[in-house]
């Protein structure tokens, strides 16, 4: 059975939840003949025994569900991870109730070789030199993805943060790191690559892409001094506009307060259009880093913005980030800032006497707030805020470094209402330590219900783009190839899954449970390469059952690649125990 190539993923850890729930239909070729007979009485009567679907994933993924998970890292007054913490060691409120740890992990990111990669074992006899070899090194270890907001940074601070980076890559050649790069205007990306050469040469593209341009403006409203004045009807603001358009723009007085209102809902509209385009492609690299099989880092590079009336987005990046194992550290290429106007030659207007006083205040304050949301991504993700030095070497090794330990705590919040509202959140230790703890701040409720069905295509597509060895249900992965005439070769996957510990629903006279293999390949650069979803569907008279219990399933998933090596992931769940299996292996197909 030839198994069609899925379309490539957006989300990686959600997707192989998918993937898994979808294996079960798949896989009615291979079990028919591992039935046998009863299967063949079965074909006679009103409902099959086993129904087997192949289908398309549809990745349309939410970040809302009614599970809040935190990565909290803690250090001691030395700076330390400390490593050695329990469950029962922390505790976690809720708007100030407190809530149960429903899981709990510990994460040591530390690269380590694929364990135990099997083979391809080539149908046939093998050609002279084809015999395949297992290269667990070969399969990159860890992703980082550089992503430079060209929108809200200037030339002058992009390229100080382009040449950094440039350097920053040419001191990291690690064999196993693979590197990206994505941008806030979408242009100028490149995926994930060892080439160096080809990084070097994105790099050297960056230019600053703004939407909006506020110096071409008169009077000159920033992001923050618009909302203040649209928003919170702040005199302050709205006075340093009025005097900008009087004195420099020479408007009339007697109308100067309706048109810096005008102008100032106009920059707004801009303003809110480009960070909503900022926070969406943001969202896409996290996505797309997702999709890799590795040790996930994303480095934003960014002088800071405003999300202004997008903050539920900000939170459905930092979700999806948490429940995607991606650690995102932020980047300020601008180093040192200085504020003050008078400082700064490019400024055309400064104004004079109390307004001075007020302007210096606005600056701050948008300063602090393009800065606020640099420290929220970094802090509830697990990683660094680097910020307000020139050293920008130091700066990018600070950033793409993780620390030793995390810790994975999840609950699911009490009669939690779907109205999309704000939650605090504080993580905090049973036992005072002289400790901090970087953890999530606070999540938005969703706004509707997460269906079962839903959820479990999202533990599958979270398991699909993992790592982890998972092992809730007894499998075993086995691979071969042969190859084609036009150079192409033909990789089965073999996916046998015993079944003495899955539970049946009984249904009058048959047992019943879905099993979903989902199969996943990657390249040597972990991008992805194909994929399928099967799910088989089982509802076994009480004979079949006996059987089956004592043969196990064996699903088979064939694939059409081009020689080389290649990372599998096979994923398997069933409905009815929502049992979670991951396995892994390498294989190579000599050209």
């Amino acid at each position: 059975m030839t198994s069609a190539p899925m379309s490539a993923p957006t989300s990686t850890l959600r997707w192989l939840q998918w993937l898994a729930s979808c294996a079960a239909i798949a896989g009615a070729a291979l079990i028919g003949p591992l039935l046998g007979t009863p299967v063949a009485r079965s074909q006679k009567s009103e409902a099959p025994e086993v129904a087997t679907q192949e289908s398309q994933p549809a990745f349309k993924i939410q970040a809302q569900r009614n599970l809040v998970v935190i990565r909290a890292a803690v250090r001691d007054a030395k700076g330390r991870a400390v490593g050695n913490l329990r469950k029962e060691d922390f505790r976690v409120t809720d708007n100030g109730k407190p809530q149960e740890v429903t899981q709990f992990s510990v994460e040591r990111p530390i690269i380590t070789p694929l364990a135990e990669a099997k083979p391809a074992v080539p149908e046939g006899p093998p050609e002279a030199g084809e015999a395949p070899k297992v290269l667990p090194g070969a399969v990159p270890q860890r992703f980082l993805m550089l992503f430079f907001d060209d929108l809200n940074t200037a030339f002058g601070d992009l390229a100080q943060g382009r040449d950094a980076a440039d350097r920053f890559l040419a001191s990291t050649q690690v064999a196993t790191d693979r590197v990206g790069i994505f941008t806030a205007s979408g242009q100028n990306t490149v995926e994930f690559t060892e080439d160096r050469a080809k990084l070097r040469e994105a790099l050297l593209k960056l230019r600053a892409n703004s939407r909006t341009n506020p110096r071409t403006e008169c009077p000159e409203i920033s992001d923050y001094q618009a909302d203040r004045i649209v928003h919170l009807e702040d005199r302050q603001a709205l006075d340093v506009g009025i005097d900008e358009a009087i004195r420099r723009c020479n408007d009339d007085p007697r109308v100067a307060e309706q048109y810096v209102r005008a102008q100032a809902q106009k920059m707004l509209d801009q303003y809110e259009f480009q960070a909503q385009l900022v926070l969406q492609n943001l969202e896409n690299a996290v996505r797309r880093l997702a999709g890799a099989p590795g040790q996930r880092n994303l480095i934003l590079v960014s002088a800071g913005f405003l999300p202004l009336g997008l903050r539920f987005k900000v939170g459905e990046v930092v979700d999806r980030a948490l429940r995607s194992n991606v650690v995102i550290s932020s980047l300020d290429p601008k180093g040192l800032a200085v504020l003050l106007r008078e400082a700064d030659a490019s400024q055309k207007y400064i104004p004079g006497g109390q307004l001075s006083g007020m302007i210096h205040t606005l600056d701050l304050a948008r300063e602090l707030a393009a800065s606020e949301i640099m420290v929220q991504l970094a802090q509830e993700t697990g990683g660094e805020f680097f910020h307000n030095s020139n050293d920008l070497d130091a700066g990018f090794r600070k950033v793409a470094t993780t620390p030793e330990v995390y810790y994975i705590l999840a609950f699911s919040p009490q009669n939690l209402k779907y109205d999309g509202r704000f939650h605090n959140l504080r993580v905090s230790l049973a036992v005072k330590k002289d400790i901090t703890i970087q953890a999530r701040r606070g999540y938005f409720a969703p706004k509707q219900l997460v269906d079962a069905d839903q959820q479990a295509k999202e533990e599958i597509e979270t398991a699909a783009f993992s790592r982890d060895e998972l092992g809730e249900l007894p499998a075993e992965i086995h691979t071969r190839y042969f190859k084609t005439a036009n150079n192409d070769a033909t990789l089965s996957v073999l996916a046998h899954v015993g079944m003495r510990s899955v539970r049946f629903r009984k249904e009058e006279d048959r047992n019943s449970n879905k099993l979903i293999v989902a199969t996943v390949l990657f390249d040597r650069d972990g991008n992805y390469v194909a994929g399928t979803q099967k799910t088989v569907e089982l509802r076994l008279r009480d004979a079949t059952l006996e059987e089956i219990v004592a043969q196990g399933i064996t699903v088979k998933t064939d694939f059409t690649i081009k020689p080389g090596t290649y990372l599998v992931r096979e994923v398997i769940r069933d409905s009815e125990g929502g049992q979670l299996s991951g396995l892994n292996t390498t294989v190579e197909i000599p050209y």
